[in-house]
């Protein structure tokens, strides 16, 4: 095969490529950072001469022309993590599905994606292509797609792992560079540092861990630096997982799965974590359906996972992605890791927040009595572990729902604690 005569056949503008999508077809890009501007834009161009194509991906972190769409187009988006977009979901502008992380690749396959489009590093001497910035569920779609596209930029790192495509499974390419999104350095603030001091008490030397992104994953990263040997195996890759590394904190020498290797699914953050990310062997990217399958997450020992939420009721029931009824995010590998750490032997997995929230009406208490009406259920109240606010730990699993009102009321703001206690009693919680 020579892959070079290979390679040319197959270049062509990013308008050339999207004209292999067939009509009546459902079109999958990778999560987040991995998302494939030019490719997109050059759809969004076609929507008037295509019929019923729809674009799912997931965190619409780049301004792309997907906001050019109008009603009457041939093209529907399908949106997981509204950012940007987030009232267009909300008023019914761009569809979302439910889906669990874990479950992504089983859904995409029962709903016979058609093409995938996908952001990848320049083609190496055997002809693959790496996506760099995750594996996702981008790669279980594409093994099953008719036709796969790849965006070529060279700001793509190229990194280890199950996240490669050869150019002999690709239909097309196009050569677009592209900046990567950045996510910007938000320190934590005093009481985000405090949760982050409660949460790193969980985490012993040789623990494994799981952290997300904002102030309070930022504020548990600076609670570890005395910590040793400390292992990763999370869904995305931040730079409180590049700090901790760097600072010799995360070693993997005591993982039981997968040692010596940080494991991830997907990257965002700063230029320096995919520097961090490029050729460095002691990191793994896999596809979602592995990486957050709770069966593979307890598979490593001492497990500690760390999430948020928006609101968590006095029964433990925890809302992560809505505000009432109204979309507001993804709940992501929430649900995957909570029920993964608890499968660990050793492990815990910690929903943490402030006790506070800031609406334009004013702060309201994140520990409520009940959920917002239309809230949607992101964790089981039979999941939930242990929940985290600047005024201490509750610890849920397994006790009775008297138990956890107190609790719970007890780690809610003071300003807020009277009228809690009101009402669990009313309800005959207490």
């Amino acid at each position: 095969m020579n892959i070079e005569e290979l390679y040319r056949q197959k270049l062509m503008s990013a308008d050339d490529a999207v004209k292999l999508i067939p009509d009546h077809s459902t079109v999958l890009t990778n999560v987040a950072v991995g998302h494939p501007v030019a490719l997109v834009n050059a759809l969004v161009r076609r929507q008037d001469s295509i019929r019923d194509v729809e674009l799912f991906y997931v965190v619409d972190l780049y301004d792309t022309d997907i906001k050019n769409i109008h009603p009457e187009s041939g093209l529907k988006v399908d949106l997981g993590y509204p950012v940007i977009h987030r009232r267009d979901v909300q008023e019914g502008k761009f569809y979302h599905t439910p889906v669990r992380f874990c479950d992504a690749a089983k859904v995409f396959l029962e709903r016979k994606v058609s093409t995938t489009m996908h952001l990848v590093a320049p083609m190496d001497k055997h002809g693959y292509f790496c996506m760099g910035v995750g594996a996702d569920y981008g790669l279980s779609a594409m093994r099953m797609a008719e036709k796969v596209l790849v965006q070529v930029s060279s700001t793509v790192p190229r990194s280890h792992g199950e996240n490669f495509v050869h150019i002999s499974q690709v239909d097309a390419i196009v050569e677009a560079e592209q900046q990567l999104f950045q996510l910007p350095d938000i320190p934590p603030n005093a009481n985000e540092e405090i949760i982050g001091r409660y949460c790193a008490e969980f985490v012993q030397d040789g623990a494994t861990i799981q952290l997300g992104i904002g102030g309070i994953p930022n504020a548990a990263a600076t609670a570890l630096v005395d910590k040793k040997d400390l292992g990763v195996h999370s869904e995305m890759a931040c730079d409180t997982m590049r700090l901790l590394w760097e600072q010799g904190v995360i070693t993997n020498r005591k993982k039981t799965l997968l040692p010596d290797r940080c494991v991830f699914t997907f990257a965002m953050g700063s230029q320096k974590l995919y520097d961090w990310i490029h050729d460095n062997p002691g990191i793994e990217f896999r596809g979602v359906e592995w990486v957050n399958d709770p069966y593979v997450i307890g598979l490593n020992d001492n497990m500690i996972s760390i999430n948020g939420a928006l609101e968590v009721d006095l029964t433990g029931q925890a809302c992560s992605e809505s505000i009432g009824h109204l979309q507001h995010t993804h709940p992501g590998g929430q649900l995957d890791f909570v029920n993964g750490a608890y499968r660990s032997k050793g492990g815990r997995s910690i929903l943490a927040f402030e006790s506070l929230a800031n609406t334009p009406t004013g702060p309201v208490s994140r520990i409520t009595w009940q959920l917002k009406p239309g809230a949607i259920v992101t964790t089981p109240r039979h999941d939930i572990d242990c929940v985290v606010t600047e005024y201490g730990v509750a610890m849920l699993k397994g006790r009775s729902i008297r138990e956890r009102a107190r609790q719970l009321i007890a780690i809610a703001h003071p300003d807020c604690r009277d009228e809690l206690n009101f009402q669990a009693r009313k309800l005959h919680l207490l």
